[in-house]
């Protein structure tokens, strides 16, 4: 993409998101995008070089900026306490973020799914990059005798990514069937509570209290 004219192809790569979501990359049509948001068809052409392009930006713009949350929350700790506040600032912004960009969320879950190599490498790079950042958090963390060694940080860090994700994968279910939605604050405040609990229990050193 050129980068020199991101305030106006803002609202191409908004409305790109919801149509490729809605309809796939094969059923996206690169004029019905720009008919909506009054957009000349050039323009993809000349931003993105072409539809292959505009899909791989949705991605791209997502990734980096998920990636920049994750550096800035997954530091090291040098207490049990601050690896809590870190795990729980990581889980709020993991559902706040799905919640806020809802369409390119559950696109990537489904190119994940499918392993689209028109995506691999921005999945690789950017994606793939906080699950490391969050396992190499927990490897320190058990380093420094806050968390069980008995642990390996690489299933203990799946069990909290696929609640977070899963939930929001399923949110749709919980509205339809529990009335209930983690978009709503005072439910997902009591989920997070509720889930870095169980996560915190079940990883800590219990030894350090002795």
């Amino acid at each position: 993409m050129k980068r020199g004219h991101q305030t106006s192809t803002a609202p191409i790569l908004e409305e790109a998101k919801k149509q490729f979501c809605e309809k796939g990359f094969e059923g996206t049509s690169v004029r019905d995008i720009c008919d909506t948001v009054n957009a000349n068809v050039s323009a993809i052409k000349y931003h993105f070089g072409g539809k292959e392009g505009l899909y791989r930006e949705c991605f791209i713009k997502f990734g980096e900026g998920r990636l920049l949350s994750a550096t800035q929350i997954l530091t090291s700790v040098d207490s049990y306490e601050e690896l809590k506040i870190r795990i729980k600032l990581f889980a709020e912004d993991i559902l706040k973020d799905g919640i806020e960009n809802k369409y390119i969320t559950k696109m990537l879950y489904r190119e994940i799914e499918a392993e689209n190599p028109l995506i691999q490498d921005i999945f690789q790079n950017t994606f793939l990059q906080i699950y490391v950042k969050f396992v190499e958090l927990i490897t320190d963390a058990q380093k420094k005798g806050f968390i069980r060694k008995d642990l390996d940080p690489l299933i203990s860090v799946s069990v909290l990514f696929n609640t977070l994700t899963g939930t929001l994968r399923t949110d749709h279910i919980a509205i339809k069937h529990f009335n209930q939605s983690i978009a709503e604050e005072k439910f997902r405040e009591k989920f997070l509570s509720n889930i870095i609990s169980i996560f915190l229990d079940g990883i800590k050193n219990q030894e350090q209290e002795s």
